[in-house]
């Protein structure tokens, strides 16, 4: 099976999901089920998941011309504050930090 991507949109961050394997798809597929339901996720809900189910994800920020200057800005800013936090959430990730949010997410 060849990689596939997928995307997430959160407001004006998008999370770009490596899926290598067929049950990344799977695990993508149940993801987006309860996205599309109207579970409330926030962006490290979806960061903590990828990693608890081991899908390589990115993340990028868009500038949403239809929003005003002020909120791009702050969702920027914690957009920045986010991209710091999952780098040590990657690291703690061993020792249970995102345990809280992948149980409530499973």
């Amino acid at each position: 099976m060849c990689m596939q991507w997928a995307v997430v949109e959160y407001y004006n961050v998008k999370f770009y999901l490596v899926l290598e394997r067929e049950e990344d798809i799977y695990k993508f597929w149940y993801l987006n089920n309860r996205i599309e339901a109207g579970e409330k996720l926030y962006m490290r809900d979806i960061y903590c998941w990828c990693i608890a189910h081991k899908i390589h994800v990115m993340t990028k920020f868009e500038y949403l011309k239809n929003m005003p200057i002020t909120a791009n800005i702050w969702n920027y800013y914690s957009y920045l504050r986010a991209k710091g936090e999952y780098k040590r959430l990657k690291r703690k990730y061993t020792e249970g930090v995102c345990f809280n949010t992948i149980k409530r997410l499973q």
